[in-house]
């Protein structure tokens, strides 16, 4: 039986197509490494949503490379794992690599305009310059060193009056220095409701929405118009709470700080400034906009590199009593005991600082960076890299590299020392990211976080706990994934006042 002339010609065309197809992915070059795609599906089942960049580091040693690639649903995803290829493709490439995955579920739940999440373009240079202006290193000491100290003093007062509650004083400090910082707003209670938005927001994961399959919203965005009174749509109900909460997170601080502005009792704060110059031009309103935007991203970011940082080390020094005492004896012979640390210190504490970078190592807040995107087709060691590729940087993997760090899984501080005892110039902080992306409140958590540490340190002796028969109670090394951020287990320890002159100095302050 002959073939219908209509027929014959779609067989010859398919045909063709596959052959071109073909031709021009060998022109390309050939994609990266990583696990085989299904049909359809690509490899949307090879990601997880927990563990993801332990996971990326394991498919980093099963196809014996640093650089990965998966696709689902035809999208592309590259996985960064050495920090030799982040620093090529995310900084000296980052005309191409300085984007963000376009995500249906940010325009779903308000957080679009978030300059974490924000896609390049006019608004993201916009806030980008306001965060330099006011974020940059050398504003730090007159604008906010003076609330970091305050409300770190603050989370002394709390631990020497309930110890055991250490994890929600170290939620306490996260979120009220962006809130006094940005806004002016001073709260000492985690029942505050402008604290209990962040604390459930975080308990949403929101983040996971960066998953490759953290979320059917991204792939097949109709189905959040499905109406919420048929079964089965626990997801979308799940969606409209977390972009009601991103509305609240947006609009109540703003509401908290005009009041106080009005009246003239604002306390001061990047947004109280601005409203004071009582600025009415179209200019003004567009800026005011974009601010509210910045201090939306800072209340609600940095609180989470704050409190998983703090917990952290807190469970470090339990489990590392002899780096504990290493640390105090500088803080001794640097401070002595007639007063707290300030920020004047911390270029004289050498062993400090290499705790504060080596608790950023061995804990990253976010083990797997919020995800790059390729704004044009690329090649790299022969491998092509597809416009629109989303591209993670794996700070997991990074940190965990034997040839950067010999015995990576041992908490070492002397590691950024040099055998004088100084300080390795050349180390970075991996956990604040690269390139364009970098995290802009960088210099504002390096403050917080080693005030932090030297305070605690100076402060008080934080040792593993004690059951009924005097037998310490063990602390396990067991972290677990919320959204883009990993925390420590709960875990319980003992933490006192190192002398009766540290209490009363805790006590004054």
């Amino acid at each position: 039986m002959s073939t219908p002339p209509l027929l014959l010609a779609i067989q010859i065309f398919a045909v063709s197509l596959s052959f071109l197809l073909i031709r021009l992915r060998a022109k390309q070059g050939p994609y990266p490494p990583g696990p085989n795609p299904k049909p359809f599906v690509g490899n949307f089942y090879d990601f997880h949503n927990v563990d993801r960049a332990m996971e990326y580091a394991k498919w980093g040693k099963r196809y014996h490379s640093d650089i990965l690639y998966a696709n689902y649903f035809g999208n592309h995803v590259l996985v960064l794992n050495s920090l030799e290829d982040a620093e090529e493709l995310l900084e000296r490439r980052s005309s191409i690599y300085s984007d963000r995955p376009d995500l249906p579920v940010l325009n779903m739940v308000g957080m679009d305009g978030n300059l974490a999440f924000m896609r390049l373009g006019h608004e993201w240079r916009i806030q980008r310059r306001i965060c330099q202006q006011h974020f940059r290193l050398d504003a730090m000491a007159a604008q906010h060193h003076p609330v970091h100290i305050r409300k770190v003093h603050f989370l002394l007062k709390q631990l020497l009056e309930t110890p055991e509650k250490f994890d929600h004083h170290a939620a306490m400090l996260s979120i009220s220095i962006p809130l006094s910082v940005m806004y002016g707003y001073d709260t000492e209670s985690l029942d505050d409701p402008l604290v209990g938005n962040v604390v459930r927001m975080f308990s949403y994961g929101v983040t996971r929405m960066f998953s490759p399959n953290g979320t059917w919203f991204n792939i097949v965005p109709w189905l959040a118009k499905i109406p919420l009174w048929l079964p089965w749509t626990d997801s979308q109900r799940h969606l409209k709470e977390v972009a009601r909460l991103s509305g609240l997170l947006l609009n109540a601080p703003l509401e908290v700080v005009k009041q106080p502005v009005d009246e003239g009792t604002a306390q001061p704060s990047v947004l109280t400034q601005f409203f004071e110059k009582k600025d009415d031009s179209i200019e003004a309103k567009d800026r005011e906009s974009a601010l509210a935007k910045v201090a939306n991203t800072i209340y609600s970011g940095a609180s989470n590199t704050i409190i998983l940082s703090t917990t952290s080390f807190i469970y470090l020094m339990a489990v590392n009593p002899e780096i504990q005492c290493i640390a105090q004896r500088e803080i001794d012979r640097v401070i002595g005991e007639n007063r707290l640390p300030t920020f004047d210190d911390r270029a004289l504490l050498p062993y400090i600082e290499a705790i504060y970078r080596e608790l950023l190592r061995f804990a990253p807040p976010a083990p797997l960076c919020i995800p790059h995107s390729t704004t044009e087709d690329d090649h790299y060691k022969g491998y092509f890299i597809p416009k629109g590729t989303t591209v993670y940087p794996n700070i997991w993997a990074m940190s965990r590299n034997e040839e950067l760090y010999p015995n990576p899984h041992v908490f070492k501080p002397e590691r950024f020392l040099n055998e004088s005892g100084e300080l390795k110039s050349n180390d970075r902080v991996l956990a604040y990211g690269f390139g364009r992306r970098i995290c802009v409140g960088k210099h504002a958590a390096s403050a917080v976080v080693w005030l932090m540490i030297v305070s605690l340190l100076a402060s008080f002796s934080i040792t593993k706990a004690k059951d009924e028969h005097g037998i310490d109670v063990e602390i396990f090394d067991d972290f677990e994934d919320i959204g883009v951020g990993r925390q420590k287990k709960q875990f319980q320890c003992s933490i006192t006042p190192r002398s009766k002159a540290w209490r009363k100095l805790i006590e004054e302050a």
